[in-house]
């Protein structure tokens, strides 16, 4: 249970190895946007990829090489996908969740925020980690496809407005594809949770 042999050890050490240099050659290759701000998608395959390499590490009846056919697979579909993404819009909406307004003009959105079971607690943390007292300093909330939230107050500097092309604002009817009657009922900035 505790040792079998030195053999096993050396095959352990050897494959977590040359499969820890190959993730490194692979992340080199495929870039860190790969991983950088990961959504759900990107969770699932970061998460098998791991499994791929602690397999591979640990398992006598997996091979190093069955692990690295294993691993170039899963980057070759994730590259694949990342690919049609950039290229497809609804590849692109098929594994991302869309950006959501959450917070207008100093408002809470009240279907908003139950459509994607939110508090407005979250809402106004988002809103105090940026340093602002009051939701009414505030122009817009946005939870993002990869969880984070984004936050543009009301002082930011006159603009086109080009960073919120394709959200669906209250208002701008037509500004998204996804804007297909959503109401954007504003709410009570004091609305608990």
């Amino acid at each position: 249970m505790f040792f079998h042999s030195w053999a096993d050890v050396a095959r352990t050490v050897v494959a977590t190895a040359v499969t820890f240099a190959l993730v490194v050659v692979i992340l080199r290759v495929v870039g860190a946007q790969a991983i950088a701000q990961m959504s759900g998608y990107d969770m699932v395959a970061t998460v098998t990829f791991g499994s791929i390499v602690a397999t591979v590490a640990v398992t006598r009846g997996v091979s190093v090489a069955a692990g690295i056919a294993a691993l170039v697979t899963l980057i070759a579909l994730q590259e694949l996908m990342r690919y049609a993404q950039s290229r497809w819009l609804p590849a692109h909406h098929a594994v991302r969740e869309p950006p959501l307004v959450v917070l207008w003009e100093g408002q809470l959105l009240e279907d908003r925020l139950r459509a994607r079971r939110i508090s407005g607690d979250e809402v106004r943390a988002a809103v105090r980690k940026m340093g602002l007292a009051s939701l009414a300093d505030v122009r817009a909330v946005v939870l993002e496809n990869d969880g984070e939230w984004s936050v543009v107050p009301r002082s930011a500097p006159p603009g086109d407005d080009s960073a919120f092309f394709g959200l669906p604002i209250p208002g701008w009817p037509g500004n998204s594809r996804s804007d297909e009657g959503d109401q954007a009922i504003p709410t009570d900035p004091r609305r608990l949770p």
